[in-house]
């Protein structure tokens, strides 16, 4: 899945803060500027599924 979002740090942020990956076994990856033109991070949900988390730069 891939979510595009305003401000991905933000996202970051909160989901890091919020404890999510430890109480739920999340995995999170850190904030990554991509050469095609996106600031992202990846998120693998309890059921397995690849979320992309995103912004334009």
């Amino acid at each position: 899945m891939h979510l595009l979002v305003e401000d991905v740090d933000a996202w970051h942020r909160h989901l890091s803060e919020s404890g999510l990956t430890e109480r739920f076994a999340v995995r999170m990856g850190d904030l990554v500027d991509q050469p095609w033109g996106m600031r992202e991070f990846v998120l693998f949900d309890p059921s397995g599924v690849l979320w992309h988390i995103a912004q334009n730069i």
